[in-house]
């Protein structure tokens, strides 16, 4: 088993943040027009674009 160093792990990670994105970028989306123009009611109004947001983000 090789270890990463810790260089190799940034480039990984950011590879992997980049794909999330990608795969991602419809339901991300979502959760950004729900926010527009929204402060406080964020956290009740857009509960479950960010719910399939963050499912989607954690299933990569």
């Amino acid at each position: 088993m090789k270890v990463l160093s810790r260089s190799e792990e940034e480039v990984l990670l950011n590879q992997l943040k980049q794909n999330a994105r990608i795969n991602c970028a419809s339901l991300i989306q979502e959760f950004i027009d729900c926010n527009t123009g929204k402060v406080f009611s964020v956290v009740w109004s857009c509960r479950r674009q960010l719910k399939a947001m963050n499912n989607c983000l954690n299933n990569l």
